[in-house]
């Protein structure tokens, strides 16, 4: 009887291949999750990749639009310029064409005068007289100004009277609010 307990206590051939068995089952459920997960995480990384990968392409087409607009800006830049020299120019011209109106008026008595060195005279503006102060009162000529860049009725007032004081008239008689009434290539009546 001795010997039945020993036999008892034996491992018998069989028990060491199924606990083998058993462990190799185990790390085997244990490697197949490891799989899925892996392999979860991969699809995951996979679809982030393409999320960003069109993010990528988005930027790319704003940033060829901000690039096809900077040569744009700059030509918009470099047009406003050479609208204000234009704008300055055609001012001078304006200016300088009244002069020559009101030198041709004023020079020339008679109007079928010419003399060699000087052109035609051209048509003087009409300014009709002025009802209720008589025939022997003149009537002043009126000046116009065509308003540039960094115009205000100060210098407006200096260019034309010699004093930055006058700049009250110049309004009143546009009926300008303010300042910020001035608007570039105006034409207002300095009188």
């Amino acid at each position: 009887m001795a010997l039945c307990p020993l036999l008892a206590q034996t491992p018998s051939p069989a028990a060491p291949a199924e606990k083998s068995a058993s462990d190799a089952e185990s790390k085997l459920a244990v490697v197949l999750r490891s799989y899925a997960l892996l392999d979860a995480e991969a699809d995951r990384l996979k679809s982030a990749n393409a999320r960003l990968i069109g993010e990528k392409a988005a930027l790319e087409a704003k940033l060829a639009e901000v690039q096809a607009a900077v040569p744009l800006a700059s030509q918009v830049s470099g047009l406003r310029d050479q609208l204000r020299q234009t704008q300055a120019q055609m001012a001078a011209y304006a200016e300088e064409n009244l002069q020559l109106r009101n030198k041709v008026a004023l020079g020339s008595a008679d109007s079928n005068r010419v003399t060699p060195h000087q052109p035609a005279p051209l048509a003087a503006p009409v300014v009709a007289p002025d009802p209720t102060t008589g025939p022997t009162a003149a009537a002043p000529a009126s000046r116009t100004h065509v308003v540039v860049a960094g115009d205000t009725l100060a210098k407006i007032s200096q260019a034309y009277y010699g004093t930055p004081n006058r700049w009250s008239e110049i309004r009143e008689a546009n009926q300008l609010r303010d300042e910020k009434s001035l608007v570039i290539g105006r034409t207002i009546i300095v009188p």
